[in-house]
């Protein structure tokens, strides 16, 4: 299959899918005859936190899957997915970078090579400047090194897919009630144990399984992300203040925005705790994300500029537009015809509307006002 037949069956799946989970299944198995693996893992993105929000993993990652998260947070190695959305090359393989040399990678030797992988190809999936996935695809030492028209192949497609995953993610309705489902609590070991959880955790846990499509025996990915990313950053403030019995307490909670199809946005949040007789613990907080949680998405939505949306970060502030310029360094005049702007695209008419509009628990993301437009 060439690259053009592919990207339009990469159409036909993105609208027959009814989850972005779906559409991975379908994009990988129609993948792999182009670019061969022996593994892959494709994960949604928080675009404003470069978190997962879930993954597909395939059955022969999945015991190294929450190794691979740990390393990615919590140890300084080569091509780590925040590098490479930033990087003038966001497709790359390891054999690539290293120039042959893949055993300068700490996730490679400690990981990849002991489980038989010999080379990883990853992809972060850019659209418009935000970053709404990464892929990652293995091969096995018996296999060839992903070559570089591979890596071409799929630089070429990767918008496409990012597309997707953005449209997926866009597609969320508001539940039309506020909730009334109390927080669930989870305490973790560092060794990422379940060591206590409140009554409510069940039900948090089932609409993240339920989301991802996973068993009762894995954890959801996006648990799995903040609880890495937390222990990593406090085991760094805690080691660099050299205060392991009295840590410091300025690392800020981890936090990340789940998109869940015909629940609404679930927000999760980790900190990351230290006690005399246990050491470095977990906490984790699930529960329904708040309007202004949920602001960047709505704005995204919008197709609201990187600009407008610092606007309107400053009128839900109640500042005034001279105050607004000021804080901007642009000139009153500019910040009205971004304002009649942002009024346009959402059709709203006044910054109380607006702010309404935004900031309302009955929005819905798929009704006419929001244009999903691609």
């Amino acid at each position: 299959m060439n690259t053009p037949t592919y990207m339009q069956k990469l159409e036909e799946f993105a609208q027959r899918s009814h989850s972005s989970y779906a559409y991975i299944h379908s994009l990988l198995e129609e993948l792999k005859p182009m670019i061969p693996f022996a593994g892959a893992c494709c994960t949604n993105i928080d675009p404003y936190r470069l978190l997962s929000t879930g993954a597909v993993v395939e059955h022969n990652i999945e015991s190294i899957h929450h190794q691979l998260l740990a390393y990615e947070y919590g140890h300084e190695d080569i091509n780590h997915y925040d590098e490479l959305v930033y990087s003038d090359h966001p497709v790359v393989t390891l054999h690539h970078i290293t120039e042959g040399q893949p055993e300068q990678s700490s996730r490679y030797r400690d990981i990849l090579e002991p489980a038989g992988f010999g080379d990883e190809l990853r992809a972060a999936l850019l659209y418009k400047g935000k970053c709404w996935g990464y892929l990652t695809l293995f091969r096995k030492k018996d296999q060839s090194l992903f070559s570089e028209q591979e890596c071409g192949v799929l630089s070429e497609i990767s918008p496409l897919i990012a597309r997707h995953l953005r449209q997926f993610s866009l597609a969320i309705p508001f539940v039309n009630e506020i909730k009334l489902r109390s927080p669930g609590i989870m305490m973790f070991s560092e060794q990422l144990e379940l060591l206590s959880s409140n009554s409510d955790t069940c039900h948090w846990l089932d609409v993240l399984r339920q989301h991802e499509g996973i068993t009762e025996s894995v954890l959801p990915r996006p648990i799995l992300a903040v609880a890495s990313m937390a222990l990593a950053d406090y085991t760094h403030t805690a080691k660099s203040s050299h205060q392991w019995e009295h840590p410091s307490t300025e690392n800020s909670p981890i936090q990340v925005c789940v998109p869940v199809r015909q629940h609404d946005y679930v927000h999760i949040t980790a900190y990351g705790l230290y006690g005399k007789n246990t050491g470095v613990q977990l906490m984790i907080a699930i529960q329904s994300a708040s309007p202004l949680d949920i602001l960047p998405w709505m704005m995204e939505a919008y197709h609201l500029s990187e600009r407008e949306q610092q606007i309107v970060d400053q009128v839900i502030e109640g500042l005034s537009t001279r105050k607004i310029a000021d804080i901007l360094h642009i000139s009153p005049y500019t910040v009205q015809d971004h304002l009649k702007s942002i009024f346009s695209k959402t059709k709203t008419t006044s910054r109380r509307e607006l702010i309404a509009r935004l900031l309302s628990r009955t929005t819905c993301l798929e009704d006419n006002n929001v244009p999903l437009s691609l």
